[in-house]
């Protein structure tokens, strides 16, 4: 008995003739005409070449008014009939989505005339000598990812999956970190098995999993983010796909299947080898977006890449160069990332601001450069702050790499006309003597009336003219911020001082979400709804004023419960208040020129649990700040009277 399809089919027994190990087509004419019922009628049988693991072969039967062709595969062993059955149950995974993008698997099973050889059948398709067209083959590969559902909301399969002879380890898991890395961790222990002692890799190997894989992984299924565990191919090549001669369509084929991050796809796409140029990726994330954080995508390709280069090494060991390429491009990740997620967490935690420095910005490159020393990655400015060109100017002379560095800039409000958007971010980037900055920020989501070179217009009161219509336009400005992201002149973008509704309103039609809402946060103002409907929405929060600010100044010795707390911590009030605010996974940007008030990120943690402490930090009440919030009455209030006998809801704009 052999399970077929689902159902149990007897085969006869009888004798075949086997030359050098391979069946003859006699032979396998004479099994499949006696051992499967849609065979037993006339036929042909044409061999199509073999591989180190299966033959191939076309079918053709006889019908009364044509030939039905089908194609057969046939390999031997325990790990034949696997990997055959993993074939047939991705294709039919495949095909039960997309249809004629693959074909239909028919049967797959194990005869009983040729001992421990088992086959995979499914319809023959005459292939065109031209590649698949780009878009209608991305358009499709986006269709599965998009579409397919995992049973259980997990990552992996039912059963093993092969990559030519190699399994794949398939086991669920809650996250795709821990998924890539137990598939990682056995490709490289194959490599071994079959290719044998390899000391250049000695120390790579572990680095890559303590280090590199968290560090990449990580951030996606972190700061409320998630991935959708996604049907793949497996193994998408050029290789395992062609055009239908008689239909034109695209089709791919011999998948090795399991629910991942849909970006796993393109990783077998990124050697040049595997024949899918940039125009593949470009045409893939015009229908899915880049999944965020976006800065690091190049180097999260380059690492599912790794895993297929490592499988290539173990399925050729004869091949150098497939090692050599392993080890060169583990190297490369392995120097880049050597402090791993933790470093990551730790440059994201406390950054330093530039806003209402000390001294006007007399001192502002003393600040940054002193910051830097002092360990500081994250630096925030702002067109608005007058000061981008001596921040770049410090930076880079710092001699510290641009890749260590995260530099945020913003939108100014006289900039939010579509066509001024990325003018804008230009003239920041000379500024900042850059070609790119981490994160974009569209400052304030009300526009000003610019003046002569974008000034503010104002009213004779000296406050600002407010463009309304501007204003109520913001998804218009950010889509053009998104196109900045395409282009490649910003990592990120996000808002700074938005509001729940403006967030409810401007996510239900971006194409890049946004990867960071800065806003006033602090023991005066905890914006415990914002914070907690950005984290549902996989938007990392980052707190400015985090102190409170010149006009609050929440460490002011006067300030009874944070002092209180940080009496009682024996740390001073900066570091109790910041510290409250870094372990709820919120970022600061805190400002100061003087070193000695500049605190160290491990600083941030040194106050166990402080954010789930009751009743002296975490409940103060919200009496005074800044109103950078544009949502609370006051600020209506203001702008009421800005335009005198108007009367406007802010939470529409």
């Amino acid at each position: 008995m052999s399970q077929c399809d689902g159902q149990a089919i007897s085969f006869p027994v009888s004798t075949v003739t086997v030359e050098d190990g391979i069946p003859t087509e006699l032979a396998i004419d004479h099994v499949i005409s006696s051992e499967i019922a849609l065979f037993r009628r006339p036929l042909k049988v044409v061999s199509l070449g073999s591989s180190a693991w299966a033959q191939r072969y076309r079918i053709d039967v006889e019908a009364q008014k044509q030939t039905d062709s089908y194609f057969m595969k046939i390999s031997f062993g325990d790990h034949g009939r696997e990997a055959l059955k993993g074939e047939f149950e991705s294709t039919l995974a495949i095909h039960s989505i997309v249809g004629s993008f693959t074909p239909r698997p028919i049967k797959w099973g194990s005869f009983k005339a040729l001992s421990g050889a088992h086959y995979y059948l499914c319809r023959f398709y005459d292939f065109a000598e031209h590649a698949p067209k780009t878009t209608e083959f991305c358009q499709n590969i986006a269709f599965l990812h998009s579409r397919s559902n995992s049973p259980n909301g997990k990552f992996g399969f039912h059963l093993v999956t092969y990559n030519g002879d190699l399994p794949q380890e398939n086991g669920y898991t809650d996250t795709w970190e821990e998924f890539f890395t137990i598939g990682f961790r056995h490709m490289v222990n194959m490599n071994i098995e079959r290719g044998g002692p390899w000391p250049e890799l000695e120390g790579l190997d572990t680095a890559m999993i303590d280090e590199v894989i968290p560090r990449l992984l990580r951030p996606m299924e972190t700061e409320g983010r998630s991935i959708k565990p996604s049907l793949v191919h497996g193994d998408l090549w050029c290789g395992n796909a062609a055009v239908d001669s008689a239909t034109g369509r695209p089709l791919i084929y011999d998948p090795a299947s399991f629910y991942a991050h849909n970006e796993y796809e393109l990783g077998n796409w990124r050697p040049e080898r595997n024949g899918f140029d940039r125009s593949f990726f470009d045409a893939y994330h015009s229908v899915i977006p880049k999944t965020a954080p976006i800065e690091d995508y190049d180097d999260r390709i380059a690492l599912y890449s790794l895993r297929f280069n490592l499988q290539a090494a173990a399925l050729s060991p004869e091949d150098a160069s497939f090692r050599n390429s392993v080890i060169e491009e583990m190297r490369h990740l392995v120097a880049k990332y050597p402090g791993g997620y933790e470093e990551y967490a730790r440059m994201l935690s406390v950054g330093f601001g530039t806003f209402q420095s000390d001294d006007g910005n007399g001192n502002i490159k003393q600040g940054v450069l002193q910051a830097l020393r002092f360990g500081y990655r994250h630096i925030d400015t702002t067109i608005a702050y007058g000061n981008e060109r001596e921040v770049g100017e410090v930076i880079k002379k710092s001699g510290i790499s641009l890749e260590e560095i995260i530099v945020t800039t913003k939108l100014a409000q006289t900039w939010h006309c579509v066509s001024d958007v990325e003018r804008a971010l230009d003239l920041s980037l000379e500024r900042l003597q850059l070609d790119y900055v981490n994160l974009y920020l569209m400052h304030f989501p009300h526009a000003y009336s610019p003046g002569p070179d974008k000034t503010t217009m104002r009213h004779p009161n000296g406050k600002p003219i407010i463009d309304y219509q501007m204003s109520r336009d913001y998804p218009s400005t950010w889509a053009a911020m998104e196109r900045l992201v395409d282009k490649g002149n910003s990592k990120m973008i996000g808002f700074s001082n938005f509001n729940i509704l403006r967030l409810k309103r401007f996510l239900k039609s971006s194409r890049i979400p946004p990867a960071v809402k800065q806003i006033e946060l602090h023991p005066y103002l905890p914006q415990v709804e914002l914070v907690d409907f950005c984290k549902i929405k996989g938007i990392h929060v980052v707190a400015h004023q985090p102190l409170g600010g010149k006009p609050v100044a929440a460490v002011n010795p006067n300030a009874d419960r944070p002092a209180d707390m940080a009496e009682k911590q024996n740390r001073s009030l900066a570091q109790t208040i910041l510290s409250w605010i870094v372990q709820q996974n919120i970022s600061v940007i805190p400002k100061t020129v003087q070193e000695s008030r500049m605190l160290p990120d491990k600083d941030m943690t040194t106050i166990s649990n402080i954010s789930k402490k009751k009743g002296e930090v975490r409940y103060l009440d919200a009496k005074h700040h800044i109103n950078f919030d544009m949502s609370t009455s006051n600020t209506i209030s203001q702008c009421r009277n800005d335009r005198p006998g108007t009367s406007v809801v802010f939470a529409d704009i």
